[in-house]
């Protein structure tokens, strides 16, 4: 493959809040700076959603602790990044942001909840994973249930205080009504195309058209099997050309990155859970190649690795 220029990447969706917890658990210490900045910098990530993640059985007192933990680690870090809540993006350091994947946690009072989270520093906020629970559902739900009234709150209690919703892992049902209910946008962050690998993480046409309408952002995501169902697609060119199918729906002003990277995960998570050539953050010039090699100009590029995340940032996160 043909090398292109390194270009600056906004990664939308890592699990790093999960894994800072889970490790300082077992008693690390410094785990940004032992095992994602150093990555970060050699794909030249230099802006990131670090994901606070649930699966749907925690607790608000297992939420509090993964908040917090990634904070105090975020403003301990602040030598080599900006604790991002708003406003302009640093040009010198990496710019981190807390996102919530997941909000099983909340079974009453949402404002309350929601206040708290966004005075912790969150600024983008899933209703679910793929559970179901007492605000959404997810896609292993049930699939004729969408959003609870409950969830509805949730919904415009994060409108108000200026939280982006992420519609990622909500089932079709809960996907629409979040669009009904939301006066302001809302991004995907980690989802591809249904035409070019169809499973349920993935959007329909008709939810893609629907995102750039509401004035969106859909992310690329690198989990493998969002990427393609054959194993031998399962590869950054391939990922490029989810990101064409979109651009020809009329999205290259609404196409983003959300990798979801895995490597630092145990279980039945980890390296082998990613595209072949997208195995941890230090190989995300590999789909900036691979935009090139399927027909993306250098204009397009720069908005999908970069400019379309801080555009959309700027107008709709206040500092």
């Amino acid at each position: 493959m043909h090398r292109y220029m390194s270009m600056e990447i906004f990664d939308l969706h890592a699990d790093i809040g999960m894994d800072v917890l889970s490790k300082k658990l077992k008693g690390e210490k410094d785990i940004l700076k032992t095992y994602h900045l150093d990555k970060l910098a050699q794909g030249n990530v230099s802006g990131v959603g670090m994901a606070c993640f649930f699966e749907g059985h925690e607790n608000w007192q297992t939420a509090q602790s993964m908040v917090s933990a990634l904070r105090e680690e975020l403003e301990q870090n602040q030598d080599r990044l900006h604790f991002y809540k708003g406003g302009t993006l640093s040009e010198d350091r990496l710019n981190a942001m807390i996102t919530i994947e997941g909000m099983c946690f909340i079974e009453d009072e949402p404002e309350a909840h929601l206040d708290w989270l966004y005075d912790q520093g969150a600024r983008i906020g899933s209703l679910c994973w793929n559970d179901e629970n007492a605000l959404a559902t997810g896609v292993k739900g049930n699939p004729l249930r969408g959003l609870s009234t409950l969830g509805k709150r949730a919904i415009q209690h994060m409108n108000k205080l200026n939280m982006i919703i992420d519609v990622s892992h909500t089932n079709e049902k809960s996907f629409w009504d979040v669009l009904e209910t939301s006066s302001k946008p809302v991004i995907a962050t980690h989802s591809n195309s249904r035409q070019l690998s169809n499973v349920d993480r993935n959007l329909t046409d008709q939810q893609i058209k629907a995102l750039i309408q509401k004035e969106g952002l859909i992310g690329l995501v690198a989990a493998r099997w969002f990427v393609s169902k054959d194993e031998s697609l399962q590869t950054a060119n391939q990922l490029a050309l989810h990101a064409l199918h979109i651009k020809e729906l009329g999205g290259i002003n609404h196409l983003a990155i959300g990798f979801d990277y895995m490597d630092f995960l145990e279980g039945n998570f980890g390296r082998a859970s990613m595209a072949s050539d997208l195995q941890d953050a230090s190989q995300s010039q590999n789909l900036i190649n691979a935009l090139k090699e399927v027909g993306f100009n250098e204009v397009e590029i720069k908005k999908v690795a970069w400019g379309n995340v801080e555009a959309f940032f700027l107008k709709h996160l206040k500092p």
